[in-house]
């Protein structure tokens, strides 16, 4: 998603989800605008003092046109304003928690996978005190949802200066999804609404 197609995708979304509210129940009162006031420089240029790091183009361009969102997908109902935003780990420790547990179990398979035989050997203790760099990092940018959350790693950083994006469902049965930058994760979420709200939807 380029950096100017962020303001037709998004009137094209708030659109689309008023109208698919309206189909389940014509009682339902127009829908506004899912988006906000864009973020004035001043507090864009503070979350990047907080995080320590310039934000990702296509994050950037986002704020710059709303200051979060509401319903981004079917079950993240706030995308955070700037001044919210910060890193999973003090925002909701209990997720940190839960995405180090899916990583060590990765990291276990692979390490199995390499051995052939399974064996936990004398690393199983050292196991016990397992931190992921990814998530202590990760920053959290997802207010409220239906135990989903959406999260960026400003230490994973393509060449074009993205970040890379990761949805989180703890109910999914899976781990964090990626996705190579913000604007990618955006697009996912709204194919998502789509194929649940939009019956018969092709695209």
């Amino acid at each position: 998603m380029k950096i100017h197609e962020w303001e037709p995708f998004l009137r094209t979304w708030s659109a689309e989800r008023g109208a698919a509210l309206r189909a389940d129940d014509p009682s339902e009162p127009p829908l506004g605008p899912l988006g906000f006031d864009p973020a004035p420089p001043e507090r864009i240029a503070a979350l990047e003092t907080r995080l320590g790091a310039p934000l990702p183009p296509s994050y950037r361009s986002f704020l710059e046109v709303t200051d979060g969102w509401r319903w981004a997908g079917e079950f993240v109902e706030l995308l955070a304003p700037a001044a919210e935003v910060g890193l999973l780990r003090e925002m909701t420790p209990s997720v940190l928690e839960d995405l180090t547990l899916w990583e060590q179990e990765d990291l276990e398979e692979d390490e199995d996978d390499e051995d052939g035989d399974g064996d936990e050997g004398d690393d199983a203790d050292d196991e016990e005190g397992y931190e992921s760099a990814r998530w202590n990092r990760a920053v959290q940018v997802s207010l409220t949802g239906d135990q989903t959350w959406l999260l960026l790693d400003p230490g994973d950083v393509g060449e074009d200066g993205e970040w890379a994006a990761y949805r989180y469902s703890s109910w999914s049965g899976y781990g964090p999804v990626r996705h190579d930058s913000f604007a990618t994760l955006m697009r996912a979420e709204y194919e998502s609404f789509r194929a649940l709200r939009i019956p018969g939807d092709a695209s």
